[in-house]
Protein backbone atom coordinates (compact mmCIF):
# COMPACT_ATOMS: atom_id res chain seq x y z
CA UNK A 1 0.00 0.00 0.00
CA UNK A 2 0.97 3.37 -0.81
CA UNK A 3 1.05 6.11 1.58
CA UNK A 4 -1.81 8.87 0.35
CA UNK A 5 -2.91 12.17 1.63
CA UNK A 6 -6.09 13.22 1.27
CA UNK A 7 -6.13 16.88 0.48
CA UNK A 8 -9.02 18.85 0.52
CA UNK A 9 -10.54 20.51 -2.81
CA UNK A 10 -11.18 23.98 -1.54
CA UNK A 11 -6.64 23.69 -0.61
CA UNK A 12 -5.76 21.86 -3.14
CA UNK A 13 -7.43 24.82 -5.50
CA UNK A 14 -6.25 27.63 -3.33
CA UNK A 15 -2.72 26.59 -3.62
CA UNK A 16 -2.86 25.12 -6.88
CA UNK A 17 -2.07 21.52 -6.27
CA UNK A 18 -3.10 19.17 -9.48
CA UNK A 19 -3.50 15.71 -9.64
CA UNK A 20 0.09 13.61 -10.13
CA UNK A 21 1.94 16.74 -8.39
CA UNK A 22 5.09 15.48 -6.60
CA UNK A 23 4.52 16.83 -3.02
CA UNK A 24 8.40 17.69 -1.17
CA UNK A 25 7.05 16.68 2.96
CA UNK A 26 9.39 18.27 5.68
CA UNK A 27 9.52 17.80 9.32
CA UNK A 28 9.37 21.07 11.01
CA UNK A 29 8.28 21.62 14.93
CA UNK A 30 4.98 21.85 13.72
CA UNK A 31 4.30 18.96 12.51
CA UNK A 32 4.76 18.52 8.77
CA UNK A 33 5.02 20.98 5.65
CA UNK A 34 4.21 20.38 2.27
CA UNK A 35 4.84 21.81 -0.89
CA UNK A 36 5.41 21.39 -4.55
CA UNK A 37 8.29 19.54 -5.47
CA UNK A 38 10.68 20.63 -8.61
CA UNK A 39 13.44 18.96 -9.32
CA UNK A 40 14.16 21.42 -12.33
CA UNK A 41 14.62 24.05 -9.45
CA UNK A 42 17.72 22.24 -7.89
CA UNK A 43 19.14 21.80 -11.23
CA UNK A 44 19.39 25.13 -11.48
CA UNK A 45 22.78 26.30 -12.77
CA UNK A 46 23.95 23.03 -12.24
CA UNK A 47 25.41 21.62 -15.98
CA UNK A 48 24.38 24.67 -17.60
CA UNK A 49 23.92 23.62 -21.15
CA UNK A 50 24.28 19.55 -20.21
CA UNK A 51 20.74 18.70 -19.42
CA UNK A 52 19.30 20.95 -22.37
CA UNK A 53 15.62 22.43 -21.87
CA UNK A 54 14.79 22.12 -18.07
CA UNK A 55 10.87 21.46 -18.99
CA UNK A 56 12.21 18.64 -21.20
CA UNK A 57 14.56 17.33 -18.94
CA UNK A 58 12.09 17.23 -16.05
CA UNK A 59 9.15 15.90 -18.18
CA UNK A 60 12.09 13.17 -19.57
CA UNK A 61 12.38 12.65 -15.82
CA UNK A 62 8.46 11.86 -14.99
CA UNK A 63 8.29 9.48 -17.55
CA UNK A 64 11.24 7.41 -16.80
CA UNK A 65 9.81 7.14 -13.22
CA UNK A 66 6.72 5.91 -14.09
CA UNK A 67 8.04 3.42 -16.15
CA UNK A 68 9.78 2.31 -13.33
CA UNK A 69 7.08 1.75 -10.98
CA UNK A 70 5.32 -0.14 -13.53
CA UNK A 71 8.58 -2.65 -13.59
CA UNK A 72 7.83 -6.12 -11.51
Amino acid sequence: MRGQVVIPKKLRKKYNIEEGIILEIDDTKEGLLLKPFNPVSELKGLGKGVFGDPVKYQKKLRKEWNCNENSP
